[in-house]
């Protein structure tokens, strides 16, 4: 295949995954250099997009190009010049370096899920097993166990780290190869396995059957289980015996931070990158970020590049009028997502279940991707969030978004319709 072929396939993947304005922005001027065996090799002129797309799709990017290559590559990102290597890294490499225990910021939203991730990681024989970590994105789930791991790893245990879906395509792979045995060999002789976005083993009958063999035999064995997702009282597409081993251990959640908090964040992140900023600002920053921290981290990225561009002093208007309009960031508190279906259905005068069920009459249908679009949208959840309230797969939420894209350039009833439901909600 050549690699501008596999770029188009690739994109056109990216394209239903990643919100419009991000996709046109960072996206388009991306270019395919070169596909080797088992390697392929993009450029990013401009570094600040470079490190954007690094930072924030990385892994959507090596997902979308296995998907069309039909194997598994690697992805390597460089810079404008094809002999300057700005990220040619191993990406779980980077994060392991990233994120430890010491620069964890511990407030009353997440004390509990740290001691018990501390406790854990000193492999004390008398420790809940199994530990189940569960919040909303960017809460700081993945900090933790690569902290975890980390100090597993420099205690000589033999620790795994693994995302749900890598542990997920690695089975496949074992089985198409007829290597299950060296795949059941690498995970059940660890002495600690941690897994990922458990949530995204949804649907995937045969590798959950796989994951609880593996569990039942490390758990019997006395060794390490680590896992972190959704809550697992919502987990309604995984098996119930899976629930149920999560549950028998420890479970604890990650809150969104308390003020207090998100400004001790907001200065850690400042001291790592030697910027200093007023603390009206910092207040400002703080009062904006309502639900996730890495909001925090991108405005504070978008501060620090706006301050090496242009040399100007950062004042809270100058900060205010940098951070409006920025699509990653949600103004104020965000709605309850099980409040949307019923805004929806009152102010389209469509029934809760009729928007849930599988009825094609057009207020229906409308009514049904509104709801896609603002769950999606504007309270930023995953497609497999937003179907498992819909009772909807994750192709049908991406179609409905996109139709409401679209329609919202012109269809002046379907825009009215949104707002309405948008100030029922109280969304800016």
């Amino acid at each position: 295949m050549k690699v501008d072929v596999l770029w188009e396939k690739s994109l056109k993947i990216l394209s239903d995954e990643i919100n419009t304005n991000s996709f046109n922005l960072l996206f388009k001027d991306i270019k395919p250099i070169c596909l080797n065996d088992d390697e392929i090799t993009i450029s990013i002129e401009n570094s600040f997009k470079k490190d954007a797309v690094i930072k924030k799709f990385y892994d959507h990017i090596l997902n979308a190009i296995n998907e069309s290559f039909g194997s598994r590559i690697s992805l390597k990102i460089i810079g404008s010049s094809p002999n300057k290597h700005y990220a040619s890294f191993n990406k779980q490499e980077q994060k392991f370096h990233k994120y430890t225990f010491n620069n964890f910021i511990v407030g009353s939203s997440n004390e509990l899920a740290f001691a018990a991730s501390k406790q854990v990681a000193d492999f004390d024989e008398n420790d809940f097993n199994p530990l189940y970590i569960y919040s909303d994105v960017g809460l700081g789930k993945t900090h933790l166990l690569l902290s975890i791991h980390k100090h597993l790893s420099k205690n000589n245990r033999n620790s795994i780290y693994i995302s749900s879906e890598r542990f997920t395509n690695e089975y496949i792979k074992s089985i198409k190869e007829r290597k299950t045995e060296e795949f059941r060999k690498k995970y059940r002789n660890c002495d600690a396995l941690i897994i990922d976005d458990i949530q995204f083993l949804g649907g995937k009958t045969q590798t959950q059957e796989g994951f609880f063999h593996t569990f039942n035999d490390l758990f019997l064995k006395g060794k390490k289980i680590i896992i972190a997702g959704d809550d697992p009282l919502k987990l309604v597409d995984l098996e119930s015996r899976l629930i149920s081993r999560f549950q028998s251990g420890l479970v604890v959640d990650i809150q969104p931070p308390d003020f207090e908090t998100k400004v001790a964040i907001i200065e850690h992140k400042l001291s790592q990158l030697n910027l200093n900023i007023p603390k009206d600002i910092i207040d400002y920053i703080a009062n904006l970020c309502q639900v996730n921290i890495r909001q925090i981290e991108s405005i504070v990225n978008r501060l620090k590049a706006m301050i090496s561009l242009t040399n100007q002093e950062i004042t809270i208007d100058v900060a205010k009028s940098m951070i409006i309009g920025f699509d990653e960031i949600k103004l104020q508190n965000k709605p309850d997502p099980t409040d949307v279906i019923p805004a929806v259905s009152k102010a389209l005068g469509v029934s809760e279940d009729e928007i849930k069920g599988k009825g094609r009459a057009e207020n229906i249908v409308i009514a049904r991707r509104l709801s896609c679009f603002i769950l999606n949208r504007d309270l930023s959840l995953t497609t497999t969030a937003s179907g498992s309230l819909l009772n909807k797969n994750h192709s049908s939420i991406i179609n409905g978004v996109k139709y409401i894209e679209k329609e919202l350039k012109s269809n002046f009833k379907i825009r009215h319709n949104l707002q309405l439901v948008r100030n029922s909600l109280k969304i800016n």
